[in-house]
Formats: structure tokens, C-alpha cells, sequence
């Protein structure tokens, strides 16, 4: 099961589909010269989404 998942990944995240020509996943770490936004960063989505909904829900009643 652990190989088939790592399979559908390694298709899923395929640099060919996401990626322009000559640019890697390697080329988008962070380094102390350029800074990319990361896949981690949409974490922040969630409860950020979250809580402006509660604010909706409080300012609507």
C-alpha cells in the first residue's frame, strides 16, 4: 500500500504537468537569497477561513 501511495504522489506532483520547462522542484526551496511561498503556507487558509466566518456569523445576527 506504502508504494502504490508513493506512485499516485510521485504522478501527482510530476514537474512536467506543474512546472514550466527547465524548472525544478529543487529550484523553489527557500534559500537566504530568494524566498518562495511553500505548500505548508496553505495551512494558514483554513483557520484564517475559519475565523472570518465566525466574525460573518457574529456581524450578520
Amino acid at each position: 500500500a506504502a508504494t502504490a501511495m508513493a506512485g499516485i504522489l510521485a504522478w501527482f506532483w510530476n514537474e512536467r504537468f506543474w512546472l514550466p520547462h527547465n524548472v525544478t522542484w529543487a529550484d523553489l526551496k527557500n534559500t537566504e537569497e530568494a524566498s518562495f511561498p511553500q505548500a505548508e503556507d496553505l495551512y494558514l487558509a483554513f483557520p484564517l477561513a475559519f475565523c472570518i466566518f465566525m466574525i460573518r456569523l457574529v456581524f450578520e445576527r
